[in-house]
């Protein structure tokens, strides 16, 4: 299989090359988050029994997280425009995987809702930011 991230950089690559580049260097970035969140669910212990405050900081601590990852994506880099989408995918996987390992870590402590919120909120993020993402490429 061949490698398109040159022609991912590249602007006056055609779309279709651009795009399968984007695509692979999407599955590599979330491959990588793949074996990290399996090895943070095989780890990290069961956590019954804490406070409710305990559970409710922790939350709000991954939602920090999340934000600064936000706004970080809403920040381009002027200085390398060539990597900018490069950025974006990356960013959009941390997106993803913080969101997940928040999950996991609710779900350690026995707070479903928890889970079924970070879930969604990185599920639809990611989906969300990977379609600008893709459609943006077309755009000079």
């Amino acid at each position: 299989m061949k490698l398109y991230w040159a022609e991912l950089l590249d602007a006056s690559s055609p779309l279709t090359l651009r795009r399968w580049g984007l695509l692979q260097l999407c599955g590599l970035s979330l491959a990588f988050q793949l074996l990290h969140l399996t090895l943070a669910w095989l780890l990290l212990p069961p956590l019954p029994g804490l406070p409710t405050w305990v559970i409710w900081g922790m939350c709000a601590f991954f939602g920090v997280v999340l934000l600064g990852v936000l706004l970080l994506k809403g920040r381009p880099d002027t200085k390398r425009r060539l990597l900018e989408p490069v950025r974006q995918a990356f960013l959009d996987a941390l997106w993803l995987g913080v969101a997940f390992l928040a999950a996991i870590f609710a779900s350690r402590m026995g707070f479903g809702f928890g889970v079924v919120v970070f879930m969604a909120v990185g599920l639809v993020g990611y989906g969300v930011a990977f379609a600008r993402l893709w459609f943006g490429l077309g755009k000079p």
